[in-house]
């Protein structure tokens, strides 16, 4: 596929101005990428040679529309309502004599990470392209400008980049890129765990379908960022469900999700508490009970360390816990799931589910994912009915059990989910009395086994 610079370009005007002003100017990195992909930038990285205040001055009643200005350092931010940019000054204050300008830009683009972000445009002399990072576009392969060994050897967020990048595109990585990465992998113990946390949700995110793919050839990565995952690797499952080792099945589940990074990374962390649950039969078939609770437990702890926000860590740790529980065909079923989890986080766990099943053995697979096809038009059938019974209808609140002991946060929540779900099954009443003597009952029971 030969990848071209499509017309009209939305910045074409700010181009315009700058050249015509005497100034040369080029659309540079992660922009002229996209464009050429086919996508519109979030914002258009100009470089030229004029100095920051005269680019404040050019663009400030030019006539081109209303636009707000900044300058920060090197560099001017133009922003309007149809596109963002942001001009960078080469000049670092006119040296004397006449500057090379072309020597002055590869050099700015030698400087880049990977040679997709390594290129250049104007309108006058078309594309630069001095690391054949067109080429690399059109192959789908992320490679390093210069030397990949040089890039990595101290620099592990690099590392991190370089495959939230592949990710993102959908692109390989470099075979020389990859080994690299890879020799240099201690470098990432130095990245704090937020850093790597945001790299990893951008990575869950993107890919479209090749996550899997760019696990398998980047585990080594993975396993040093995630330690935790490490004892699943080639722990043997000795049963007649499974054919492939904990890690293995867990790539292979991967390799059956969608695109929703929650569901990714359940699937991810489903079974890492395996190896801890292990126990056999007499006939030496191998069971995991308790397993589900166990690794809801280690994701939790992961995520928490990773700075995933509240929200998407309860979820995903939800979604872990429940992975393996045994769905019954009944709308009263499916009812009670609905009050615990909702019916968007209810459809991801059936997705998890369905995954989970479909990276087990093959011969097993058909009766088991039909099921959970049936159990998903149940759900929809619920959810559109939306005559469940849910912790809204509770005659008390969640400041009703604030007053007898409770603390906001997700136990409160779990809490109100389990009263609305015992009123749905008959199994209480909606009084306000028995809704209270029972959430007093549990708090003593769950205050017990935390003790």
């Amino acid at each position: 596929m030969r990848l071209e610079i499509e017309f009209p370009l939305p910045v074409e005007p700010v181009l315009r101005r700058l050249e015509d002003s005497g100034h040369r100017a080029y659309l540079a990195g992660a922009c002229v990428r996209d464009w050429l992909l086919g996508d519109v930038p979030e914002i258009w990285e100009i470089l030229s040679l004029a100095l920051p205040g005269e680019i404040a001055g050019l663009f400030a009643g030019a006539g081109l529309g209303k636009f707000s200005i900044s300058a920060q350092g090197g560099a001017v931010g133009l922003k309007n309502r149809h596109y963002s940019c942001e001009i960078v000054s080469l000049s670092g204050g006119r040296p004397e004599g006449e500057r090379d300008f072309m020597r002055c830009l590869e050099e700015e683009l030698g400087g880049r990470d990977f040679t997709v972000n390594a290129m250049a445009y104007s309108l006058k002399d078309g594309l630069v392209d001095p690391f054949l990072g067109r080429a690399d576009l059109e192959n789908g392969i992320i490679c390093c400008v210069g030397d990949p060994n040089r890039y990595f050897a101290e620099n592990g967020q690099a590392i991190l980049r370089a495959v939230r990048t592949a990710a993102l595109l959908g692109f390989q990585p470099d075979a020389r890129l990859l080994r690299a990465a890879i020799e240099h992998r201690e470098t990432l113990a130095a990245v704090p765990a937020d850093y790597v946390g945001c790299e990893l949700r951008q990575i869950f995110s993107g890919c479209g379908h090749g996550l899997s793919g760019l696990i398998r050839q980047t585990q080594e990565l993975l396993l040093t960022i995630l330690p935790e995952l490490i004892p699943m690797v080639g722990f043997q499952q000795n049963n007649r469900y499974h054919v492939h080792d904990v890690w293995q099945h867990t790539l292979a589940a991967l390799e059956a999700a969608g695109c929703d990074e929650i569901v990714r990374f359940a699937v991810l962390f489903h079974d890492i508490g395996k190896p801890y649950c292990y126990t056999e039969d007499g006939d030496g078939t191998g069971h995991f009970y308790g397993h589900g609770a166990v690794s809801a437990n280690i994701t939790d702890q992961v995520l928490g360390r990773l700075g995933f926000d509240g929200e998407i860590r309860a979820k995903i740790t939800e979604l872990v816990k429940y992975h393996d529980v045994d769905f019954k065909e009944s709308h009263r079923s499916m009812r009670r799931w609905l009050n615990r989890l909702g019916p968007e986080q209810m459809r991801r766990l059936l997705e998890v589910r369905r995954c989970d099943i479909c990276g087990q053995n093959p011969q097993l697979i058909r009766e088991r994912t039909e099921k959970i096809s049936r159990f998903a038009s149940i759900l929809e059938e619920v959810a559109a009915e939306d005559t469940h019974f849910r912790v809204r209808d509770l005659a008390v609140s969640g400041a009703d059990l604030i007053k007898i002991g409770y603390t906001p946060g997700r136990g409160l929540g779990e809490a109100l989910r389990r009263l609305a779900a015992m009123v749905e099954d008959g199994r209480l009443h909606n009084e306000r009395a028995s809704l209270l003597e029972e959430a007093s009952r549990q708090l003593v029971v769950d205050t017990n086994i935390c003790s």
